[in-house]
């Protein structure tokens, strides 16, 4: 039993989803399109949760938050905002200003981490967020996602990547739908990261989706894809 999984990614031609770590400026914006932006929020209003990798939350500081139209709509019929999740094996890098933090832009925040997180950075993060411990040295994605649905009672996560948690929840036969829009860039790069990080799958693992949709706005493709786990 797991919560249905929505994952959401903007990737240049050559499949990076954003400059190798040394060639990043401080602010980068894969698609250079309202469209994608604007699919992006819809997106987050489908889901109970909003779950992101802690390189991802470091490199972009998202809020991971929905419309002021939806939070507003969500509470005059009684719905709570959705959650923002962060995962992170012990918490490098992570600040209780950034943005995904701040209870004035979204829903409860949760940092889902190892129980090799230091101390002092649980006394740091536990003062924004509520802290899970799912794990030994990284977090166990099975645990997650029974934590979602039986304890958070999430029915519906959307997942802003990054590459290396994707690849678990792949590894994990975890999502159902990718979002992807392919955007005319070309960022090469041997260390820039891609949708899916880790070591790979094995042969007879490969995850095979069909393609739901496809629509074509500008010079940028909108895919959707749907995944079936036998």
């Amino acid at each position: 039993m797991r919560p249905r999984i929505l994952v959401n990614f903007a990737s240049s031609i050559d499949g990076k989803i954003n400059p190798a770590p040394e060639q990043r400026p401080p602010r980068f914006v894969m698609s250079r399109a309202r469209e994608d932006l604007d699919r992006l929020v819809e997106l987050r209003g489908r889901g109970d949760a909003i779950l992101i990798g802690a390189s991802n939350l470091r490199a972009d500081n998202p809020d991971l938050a929905v419309t002021a139209g939806e939070r507003a709509r969500r509470r005059d019929a009684g719905q709570a905002e959705p959650l923002r999740i962060v995962v992170t094996s012990a918490g490098d890098g992570l600040s209780p200003e950034m943005k995904m933090f701040d209870p004035a832009r979204g829903g409860p925040a949760v940092v889902a981490h190892a129980a090799r997180m230091p101390a002092a950075t649980r006394h740091l993060l536990g003062q924004a967020a509520r802290l899970v411990e799912l794990g030994e040295d990284a977090v166990d994605i099975s645990r997650l996602l029974a934590w979602l649905i039986i304890d958070a009672r999430v029915e519906t996560v959307v997942c802003e990547g990054g590459g290396d948690l994707v690849a678990r929840l792949f590894a994990a036969r975890a999502v159902d739908e990718l979002f992807l829009t392919v955007v005319p860039r070309v960022l090469g790069g041997v260390h820039a990261p891609t949708l899916a990080g880790g070591p790979g799958f094995d042969p007879d693992q490969i995850p095979d989706p069909q393609l739901g949709s496809l629509e074509r706005v500008g010079d940028e493709l909108f895919l959707r894809y749907d995944f079936t786990w036998s």
